[in-house]
């Protein structure tokens, strides 16, 4: 996915709280054993800096973690949410709301196939 995003194929759409999510998530002790060095997580910012904008959207989600994705996501008028988290792939309603502001729910495998396909 981090190639899609250098070539263009995908833009990125972040917050600044998903951004500190992310960067804790990849210096987590278990993913040691990928090789992601504190470099990697550099670039990872890096590359989500200038997708960074200020979000304050209320909207109503089973798990107030997932927040963040979807106000990022409203604010930066994504195409789609890419994530395996459950609570945001399973939840028919929240799904069907966010299909009703022209937003997506994809894992990460359904958006490699759908690049596939371009």
């Amino acid at each position: 996915m981090l190639d899609a995003v250098r070539l263009g194929a995908i833009t990125p759409v972040a917050s600044w709280d998903l951004a500190t999510e992310i960067a804790e998530v990849l210096r987590r002790p278990r993913l040691r054993r990928y090789g992601i060095a504190e470099r990697d997580v550099e670039d990872v910012l890096l590359l989500l800096a200038p997708f960074l904008p200020g979000v304050d959207v209320e909207i109503p989600v089973r798990d107030p973690t997932d927040a963040p994705v979807i106000a990022a996501a409203l604010a930066g008028r994504a195409d789609a949410i890419v994530s395996g988290d459950g609570d945001l792939v399973r939840d028919v309603a929240l799904r069907t709301w966010l299909l009703d502001r022209a937003i997506d729910v994809l894992t990460p495998v359904e958006l490699l196939e759908r690049i596939a396909e371009r």
